[in-house]
């Protein structure tokens, strides 16, 4: 009884700091004012000239669209080209591009993948002389905002160096998941107001994003290609987002920035891409992250340990899994006295959390019905985060990822 008391109280411990690092941004980010940019970028330039990228492998069916939505952003038009790197396509990618009004990159040697392909664009660019103030980069399969590149530019015009968007679920996913997923999303959005309110650095959303001529000219795409143990995952984003804070740099929030993702369209394509999400947040976590906190806490700088902690944070699923695991003990053996009682302050903090998300998800379009879905969908990424440990190599799913890197060409 006493080894059962202690590993609830441990995991009571670990259970409710990580829900008051959730509820606590948003107390903090309530209360304060947002943070006032003090590097304005001194320039005559209204509207800075954009190079948008969108990499796709074999995405003739979507292309056009997400061309489309991006030819009418509200956004002077002669200031954009739209670059769609067709990235060892099979099918139409690059003619269905071409039609819509962008202009076409074709790729077809060096290793697969949106880290590389980025690499290479952004090399082809460079070597071309093609140098906008401002890159911008987006998913094949999202549709923009009309203000989504306006939103980017203001960033950059108030002298960010990295922006990040706010990426919702299209309504026209209504599958479970998806609608889940969307809960998901709507909790990166609102952590990302929290740290943008308080200066600090928002999580990278790889749907839709822009990084500075500055900043492109000193790095490239460097910080996120994969090194030592992290070339095995495609989590680009989280290792990006990590290192970017590393260099000094901060990923700024866009709120109005908005992308629309209809995610996955087949739950088997879904639990494969979130045992992928895990298996390279965890992978994060034990690398960058860990070094990205050491120096963070000898350093005495708020921005990058919060930027640590939020890469080593467990998922919101598997946070809720354990405060239900909690509960559930302190029910079936109530003889641990108090502690008992303890065990359930980690499940109603974070169903407080998650009755947030849930309202602010109703006033974008997700039905507060989805909430009940909450226990399958806990379950589903548990599953998917075994996958991602157990099961994945052996199905073969990263086959692809586990070759040597090869010369980028």
């Amino acid at each position: 009884m006493i080894a059962l008391a202690l590993s609830q109280a441990i995991a009571t411990a670990y259970a409710t700091i990580w829900a008051l690092y959730l509820l606590v941004f948003l107390a903090a980010a309530g209360m304060r004012n947002p943070h006032a940019r003090v590097n304005k970028r001194t320039t005559e330039l209204l509207s800075p000239t954009l190079a948008i990228i969108v990499p796709a492998h074999n995405m003739a069916h979507v292309i056009a669209q997400c061309v489309d939505s991006l030819l009418r952003c509200h956004y002077p038009q002669d200031h954009v080209t739209i670059y769609v790197v067709a990235d060892h396509c099979t099918d139409d990618t690059a003619a269905c591009a071409e039609a819509a009004g962008a202009t076409v990159l074709t790729r077809q040697d060096g290793p697969q993948g949106k880290t590389y392909t980025l690499a290479w664009s952004i090399d082809t660019l460079t070597q071309r002389s093609i140098t906008p103030d401002l890159y911008v980069i987006t998913d094949a399969t999202v549709q923009v905002d009309p203000h989504f590149l306006a939103a980017l530019a203001e960033g950059w015009q108030q002298g960010e160096d990295i922006i990040t968007s706010c990426a919702t679920v299209s309504p026209a996913n209504r599958k479970w998941y998806a609608r889940c997923l969307g809960l998901m999303l709507v909790h990166r959005n609102l952590q990302g107001w929290c740290r943008e309110r308080l200066g600090l650095s928002a999580w990278l959303e790889g749907r839709g994003m822009a990084y500075s001529r500055d900043y492109i000219q000193r790095f490239g795409w460097h910080l996120a290609l994969p090194t030592g143990l992290q070339s095995s995952h495609p989590t680009e984003d989280w290792r990006h987002g990590v290192r970017i804070v590393e260099q000094g740099y901060r990923v700024a929030f866009a709120p109005t920035a908005t992308v629309v993702t209809p995610l996955r369209n087949s739950l088997v394509a879904a639990t494969q891409q979130g045992a992928r999400w895990e298996r390279g947040r965890l992978i994060n976590a034990g690398t960058h992250a860990l070094r990205l906190l050491y120096h963070g806490l000898k350093q005495r700088e708020l921005i990058k340990v919060c930027a640590a902690l939020d890469a080593i944070q467990p998922p919101v699923a598997l946070l809720g899994a354990l405060t239900i695991v909690l509960a559930l003990s302190a029910m079936w053996f109530p003889s641990v006295g108090w502690l008992g009682l303890w065990a359930f302050v980690p499940f109603v903090l974070t169903g407080v959390y998650g009755l947030i998300v849930a309202a602010r998800g109703h006033r974008e379009g997700i039905h507060f019905v989805t909430v009940f879905w909450a226990p399958i969908y806990i379950v589903w990424r548990c599953i998917s985060f075994v996958l991602a440990w157990v099961f994945l190599d052996r199905l073969g799913h990263l086959g692809q990822l586990k070759k040597p890197n090869r010369r980028l060409t």
